[in-house]
């Protein structure tokens, strides 16, 4: 990758593009992950076609694929999706689980069940193994909360009943995804044994068990020492409305940053050394600071550190997408794999309303915002090659999909959004005139 001078040039240029590209997509209301995958596919496809680029910034692509576990970009994104599982986590708050009702539990459930079952189907493919299905029920029973979320925020639904559901859905969507994630993860080793999934479940299960127990305990803390320092800002300002965040004993910023840091990477290093994904005990670290958000306050700064980070792994996603190792062969399998996508967790979201007894119009908003894949297929994905169990061409197929589902969502939830408003005003029309055609008579 040559000298210290031409890595910062190499960062330079990728961060200055990828930006670029999101700030482009953002601006279409689409996720700005896809500008940054776009930057790293366009960047390295310049360099595999015209190899002077290469020698010009001293940036070797066969050495970028020669499968080096501590390439500088593969190493960034790493710790950048790390963080993105903890900023998760931070939205993720175990007191809201327990608020969490029937209907979006449905949905959760059928959201993990029938995508893994279509993903499963691929076992059937002459170029699918075994393993490969697993990991593609896994790409596929993820939902991108972001994507779907961020798209009923632009058009301030967020109050609407249906958005309550998405998000308390895609609350328990996230932690089954990790945890069965982690289960899979066990089961594509090449030594794994019916016994060793057993034991590999039996110790995510555990350790997730755990977290919660332990979270639920900090929950407690959190109460109380949010009252204890409600009370010391209440005697120092004489103001009981004033924030608890404001009084002496609250951590600073830069301290309770700092102390997320290490939370975040020791969990994730323990996830790693039991066997988990390192993105599982990110996201639960995540959880924990949750509950202390108005006393430890770190979200705004590590958000920051997030924003820096987590470019390099969406270009690092870009970069392993190369299009002299893809051949046109793959094509049928990637339309396959995408009818899949949509159909069933469309028939989650949709099925999931009707067992909650929604309208079909609001059904149909829940079905399409669980369409997106975004960041969680594309995490299957990189665990699938890092793994070696997809292959170049059955790995770009995975980020294609995951970037079409993502692309493809946010105007389906506006023209799903737009048909519910319709009905809603020509219905309350419908009201109004009625009450005008019986109150005719008495006047």
């Amino acid at each position: 990758m040559g000298g210290i001078e031409y890595i910062i040039l190499q960062i330079f240029l990728l961060l200055t593009f990828a930006k670029l590209l999101g700030g482009v997509f953002e601006k279409f209301k689409m996720p700005k992950l896809i500008g940054e995958i776009i930057a790293g596919v366009i960047f390295i496809n310049l360099l595999v076609f015209y190899t002077d680029l290469q020698d010009l910034i001293h940036f070797s692509v066969a050495d970028f694929n020669s499968g080096d576990e501590v390439s500088f970009f593969h190493i960034m994104g790493e710790i950048g999706i790390i963080f993105l599982l903890f900023a998760v986590g931070l939205e993720t708050k175990f007191s809201d689980l327990m608020k969490v009702g029937k209907v979006s539990t449905n949905i959760a459930i059928l959201g993990i069940v029938i995508p893994f079952a279509g993903g499963m189907l691929f076992i059937f493919h002459d170029a699918v193994s075994f393993n490969a299905a697993l990991l593609i029920g896994a790409a596929l029973f993820g939902t991108s909360t972001a994507v779907g979320v961020e798209c009923l925020r632009n058009l301030n639904a967020m109050n609407t009943r249906e958005a309550k559901i998405i998000v308390s859905a895609t609350i328990i969507d996230d932690i089954l995804c990790l945890a069965l994630l982690g289960v899979i993860i066990g089961a594509i080793k090449p030594e794994a044994e019916p016994i060793s999934i057993a034991f590999n479940a039996a110790i995510v299960a555990a350790f997730v068990l755990f977290m919660f127990l332990f979270i639920s305990r900090v929950k407690k803390i959190a109460g109380r020492r949010r009252r204890r320092q409600q009370r010391a800002n209440l005697q120092r300002t004489g103001d009981p409305d004033a924030c608890a965040c404001d009084t002496p004993e609250a951590m600073g910023e830069f301290s309770s940053l700092g102390l997320a840091i290490i939370v975040c990477l020791g969990l994730a290093a323990v996830s790693v050394n039991i066997g988990l994904a390192a993105i599982i005990g990110a996201f639960l670290a995540g959880m924990i600071f949750a509950e202390f958000k108005d006393t430890i306050p770190c979200e705004h700064n590590f958000n920051v550190i997030t924003y820096f980070m987590l470019p390099f792994f969406f270009i690092w996603v870009g970069m392993e997408v190369q299009f002299d190792r893809v051949t046109a062969d793959v094509l049928p399998l990637l339309g396959m794999i995408l009818a899949v996508a949509f159909i069933t967790k469309y028939l989650a979201g949709f099925i999931g309303g009707k067992l909650g007894k929604l309208s079909n119009d609001s059904s149909h908003l829940i079905g399409v915002s669980f369409i997106p894949r975004g960041e969680v297929g594309i995490i299957v994905a990189t665990i699938g090659l890092s793994a070696f169990v997809f292959d170049p061409p059955l790995f770009t197929v995975i980020i294609l999909m995951a970037l079409i589902t993502s692309m493809i969502t946010p105007p389906l939830v506006n023209h799903a959004y737009s048909r519910i408003q319709k009905h809603r005003a020509e219905t309350f029309e419908e009201l109004f005139h009625e009450r005008g055609e019986t109150q005719d008579p008495e006047e």
